[in-house]
């Protein structure tokens, strides 16, 4: 008779520990989906942004890119005059900073070494 209790309390024990084991594994299996989805919803709303900052940042360009102030302040009325070139060292307008001549290439050789004559 206790060999039929001791089996008896062993296949409870079992089954209890077993229920335990199932338990613990769907809360840990629920934590990883609440996870899973907060994850999701964090990228989506990542992705939404970067779309709509991409499509503005887009707009933006292209409304900067086709705005011309030299036009605008002209009224458009008279043809735009090609540019006249400059001479080295003057300004191509009033007020325009002038750039530099273009400097010549300075070549920097060794000056051939004489023979030793002091001796």
């Amino acid at each position: 008779m206790t060999r039929l209790l001791l089996a008896l309390a062993g296949v409870i024990l079992l089954a209890v520990t077993a229920l335990a084991a199932v338990w613990l594994i769907g809360q840990l299996l629920t934590g990883l989906g609440a996870f899973v989805v907060g994850a999701a919803g964090v990228l989506g709303r990542l992705l939404w942004f970067l779309l709509v900052t991409g499509l503005l940042a887009g707009l933006v360009y292209f409304v900067t890119s086709a705005w011309r102030p030299a036009l605008r302040a002209r009224g458009g009325s008279e043809p735009a005059r090609p540019r006249e070139s400059a001479r080295p060292g003057e300004p191509a307008r009033p007020g325009a900073v002038a750039r530099p001549a273009s400097a010549t290439p300075v070549r920097l050789e060794k000056p051939p070494v004489s023979p030793d004559t002091s001796a």
